[in-house]
């Protein structure tokens, strides 16, 4: 069974502002217990930061966690792919632009997910569809 982007997306991902301290965004993250959150404001997406984000552009660097701002720090740019999308085209995509997650938008183009490469290999049991995933992932045949 070929599963959709819809069937291993996390739906309603929590979207914060630009103008949120780091140290309030790295509290939402354990809040919801994700590592990564949508920044902007509904569906107008500026870009994403990860707890990796977080530590390694900030923390690492002695910055004062209370008083950054998200803006400073994330990654500008989303990409994106659509709920009725095949795993494959979603880890084709994910491997052209050089990302691990893709936000997801439904029929109304409305932002209605996350999907994470992690989530497509612990939410599939379908061994098949996996190694097409990773192919298209990584650009190579695993034969």
């Amino acid at each position: 069974m070929q599963h959709k982007v819809k069937d291993v997306m996390k739906p309603d991902p929590a979207v914060i502002s630009p103008d949120m301290s780091l140290q309030e965004a790295a509290r939402k993250m354990a809040e919801i217990d994700c590592g990564v959150l949508p920044v902007g404001k509904g569906d107008d997406l500026e870009g994403i930061i990860t707890d990796r984000d977080i530590v390694t552009r900030a923390v690492a660097k002695g910055k004062d966690v209370s008083r950054e701002k998200v803006r400073d720090y994330m990654t500008e740019g989303v990409c994106y792919c659509s709920e009725d999308d095949s795993l494959a085209d979603a880890a084709k995509s994910m491997q052209e632009n050089q990302v691990a997650r893709l936000m997801v938008k439904d029929d109304g183009g409305r932002t209605s997910g996350i999907l994470s490469f992690g989530a497509i290999l612990r939410k599939n049991d379908d061994s098949e569809e996996i190694t097409e995933v990773v192919e298209c992932a990584t650009g190579k045949n695993a034969a």
